[in-house]
């Protein structure tokens, strides 16, 4: 009989020692799998952000290079008429080859270039015929075209239906 109580023993010590560590083990292991589904979830959110990003930045460059021709039309229409002296026919000549572009109140020539996300690539150019180029660089940046406005209520229950 004492052999049995001392067989009882043994078995159950056992038991309480590989419960323990069976329990451990299975808390690091969901530990593990949580962390590792947090880190996959972080690279997959970080990923769709640098998406975004390049395709901003790739819209951008567009509109800065349809910005940068035209530019190159306007310099190329100014060089055109800069041999006439006459600054009223000079200024008449480009009003009739510019059309809208040219704002005549103020010698202006103005673009809007549109980009994503409701962005826009403003550039004004003002003729000057002193400069090199026929012009001289007043704006060129970004704004957003389109106003939003930020939802701030917040959809609370009163008490009734």
């Amino acid at each position: 009989m004492e052999g049995n109580g001392a067989m009882n023993e043994k078995q159950s010590g056992g038991r309480v020692s590989i419960g323990t560590s069976s329990l451990i083990l299975i808390f690091i292991i969901l530990s593990l799998t949580v962390f590792g589904l947090l880190s996959l979830s972080s690279a997959g959110s970080d990923w769709k952000l640098a998406q975004k990003n390049a395709e901003a930045v790739k819209g951008y460059y567009e509109a800065d290079s349809l910005a940068v021709e035209f530019a190159a039309m306007v310099e190329e229409v100014l060089s055109r008429y800069s041999r006439q002296t006459d600054d009223e026919e000079y200024l008449r000549l480009v009003k009739e080859e510019l059309g809208s572009f040219f704002q005549e109140e103020t010698n202006i020539v103005r673009t809007d270039i549109e980009m994503l996300y409701g962005q826009m690539l403003h550039v004004e150019l003002e003729i000057d015929r002193e400069e090199e180029a026929g012009y001289r660089i007043l704006c060129w940046n970004i704004y957003h075209s389109v106003d939003y406005e930020i939802d701030q209520s917040i959809p609370v229950w009163t008490g009734s239906w």
